[in-house]
């Protein structure tokens, strides 16, 4: 006929996977991000002191629910919800320990640290309290 396909489980295998592809690409972004020497921005763009605190927080928050995604769907482990949000948590202190010891011309800061930390305390929360709006199977 038609040139459907019957048999889609080989589409879906394709997809068995992607929450994990998500998170491995956040994750090399990040990366990326921290470690790329920085273009000379003009500083009186910013609109707020720390605004980049902001970028931390989303990133982090994004981190960790792409994690939870993963462990959930993709890669089950018990407490997956506290395993993506801890997973998140000690990749953002690694980053800025890195950051600090490993470049010349980033620094490690605490408050970087503190906010990545505080996204990923967002997906903490919500992810008990507000599973649906996350899309995460509340019996988890």
């Amino acid at each position: 006929g038609l040139g459907i396909p019957l048999n889609r489980s080989s589409d879906l295998s394709s997809m068995k996977k992607l929450w994990t592809f998500f998170s491995l690409v956040w994750a090399g972004l990040i990366i990326y991000l921290s470690f790329v020497k920085p273009a000379s921005i003009d500083e009186g763009i910013s609109w707020f002191e720390n605004q980049d605190k902001i970028g931390h927080f989303v990133f982090y928050a994004i981190l960790s629910w792409f994690l939870i995604k993963s462990f959930t769907q993709e890669i089950f482990l018990n407490r997956p919800i506290d395993k993506g949000v801890i997973i998140a948590f000690f990749f953002g202190a690694v980053i800025e320990l890195g950051q600090h010891f490993l470049t010349t011309d980033r620094n490690g800061n605490l408050m970087d640290a503190l906010s990545n930390g505080m996204g990923s305390m967002l997906i903490l929360f919500l992810s008990y309290n507000y599973p649906k709006i996350l899309l995460l199977n509340p019996k988890i």
